[in-house]
């Protein structure tokens, strides 16, 4: 139920002696009283002034000509309280507060954008520096609505030679886009780009992300940058779906989007946690598989584990799980 309505509280009390009218108001005290409209019991604004006459637990309605005479006089005008309009007040303070934390939640996330785009920077240009055979590119138009698919199909001292896909395709991790160059119904058509001109091809600065256009693909209406390289030579550890935080334990799932191989070695780097695994290592880790990480200790400090991993062709990759409280970082040391 919605109560509101309005009410009346005491601002002043006068003495009519202190203000010539003890002869006519014997035994009386004159009350100032603020009247106001609330909402579930919150003063919402005031409605003004009233005068009244209190003779024990009573109140009455002060004469006309009394009002008159004390209104007239300076020494006892009586302002309106500010909490007379409560409501108002904490809505503004509430929308306030909200704007604030608004403010402070999309400079953290904007901080970490630039974060993620500095490092997703670092590894895409690493790639391009020292390109492989085994390397994936997903090529975004400057518009940032359309998705290309390529792959690295020749390489010399200065040129790199891209095959990418003409048709729109959509694939989510490195496993699905390594299928789509095997799909005989994707044709491809051949780009070359000199070695020496990451620049046109991958955007290094955060606020030119959207603007910047990257270089022509046959046939295509837009230019195209590189959004991501990724390098399909093994296994491609990321974070899974479930992960659960107990009081000094931690259970973290990973998931392996790349090439199948061994789970060979976990091995802790920092922190005050031991760390084992879902199966006896070494463990089977087939594409798009999921392994477990047990964590006994104290995971709110940092810590870091060393994770090795031998692919089905022989080559040792390495990755580094890095965590805080509840947050989890991985990254490939080779």
């Amino acid at each position: 139920m919605i109560v509101y309505g309005w009410n009346h509280f005491k601002l002043k009390s006068i003495d009519p002696h202190s203000v010539g009218l003890s002869q006519y108001l014997s035994g009386m005290q004159i009350e100032v009283r603020q009247r106001y409209f609330h909402l579930f019991w919150i003063p919402c604004f005031s409605l003004g002034k009233k005068w009244a006459l209190r003779k024990g637990n009573q109140l009455f309605e002060l004469p006309v000509q009394y009002q008159q005479l004390l209104k007239s006089r300076q020494d006892i005008k009586v302002k309106t309280p500010f909490y007379t309009y409560a409501l108002p007040l904490m809505a503004l303070f509430v929308g306030t507060v909200y704007y604030i934390n608004e403010q402070i939640s999309d400079y953290r996330s904007e901080q970490h954008s630039k974060q993620e785009f500095a490092m997703q920077y670092e590894d895409n240009a690493a790639r391009f520096r020292k390109p492989s055979l085994d390397d994936y590119y997903i090529l975004t138009s400057e518009k940032g609505y359309t998705t290309r698919y390529a792959r690295i199909t020749g390489l010399d001292k200065n040129n790199i030679q891209l095959s990418y896909i003409t048709k729109p395709v959509y694939a989510y991790k490195p496993s699905e886009i390594a299928k789509l160059f095997v799909d005989p119904a994707n044709q491809l058509e051949t780009v070359t780009v000199s070695r020496g001109d990451s620049a046109k091809l991958i955007c290094g600065e955060y606020d030119n992300r959207y603007k910047f256009k990257g270089i022509d693909l046959k046939g295509e209406e837009y230019k195209f940058r590189v959004e991501k390289v990724v390098r399909l030579d093994g296994p491609i550890i990321t974070g899974g779906g479930y992960a659960s935080y107990r009081a000094n334990a931690i259970n973290l799932e990973l998931a392996n989007e790349g090439l199948a191989g061994n789970l060979t070695k976990v091995e802790p780097v920092e922190g005050n946690v031991k760390w084992t695994c879902s199966e006896t290592l070494p463990m089977s880790l087939p594409s798009d598989g999921e392994v477990t990480l047990y964590g006994a200790g104290d995971y709110k400090t940092p810590y870091k584990v060393k994770l090795s991993l031998v692919g089905d062709d022989g080559r040792t990759v390495q990755y580094l799980l890095e965590g805080h409280d509840y947050e989890k970082h991985i990254t490939r040391l080779n």
